[in-house]
């Protein structure tokens, strides 16, 4: 029973854990510029994949994605609250 308490809960997000971490310790008045921070650079490494098909660039995009979308979670979460 008490093993329970203790046990580490599974991680059922779209994006990483360590990403959600450094976001939950963001204010929630700041949370919108990192959003359009994150949106503009997911733009750039979109672009610069489709001039040169690098794969790099595609990587860095979908980490944008999921920071994009932790962002917007926890705005949510918090404004629910």
């Amino acid at each position: 029973m008490i093993s329970n308490l203790f046990k580490k809960k599974n991680w059922d997000k779209p994006f990483s854990e360590k990403v959600a971490k450094r976001i939950s310790k963001i204010a929630m008045a700041d949370l919108p510029s990192w959003a359009e921070q994150a949106i503009y650079e997911t733009n750039r490494s979109l672009m610069a994949y489709e001039k040169d098909k690098n794969k790099v660039h595609l990587e860095d995009a979908l980490l944008g994605a999921e920071v994009i979308h932790a962002i917007v979670h926890e705005m949510n979460k918090r404004s629910v609250l």
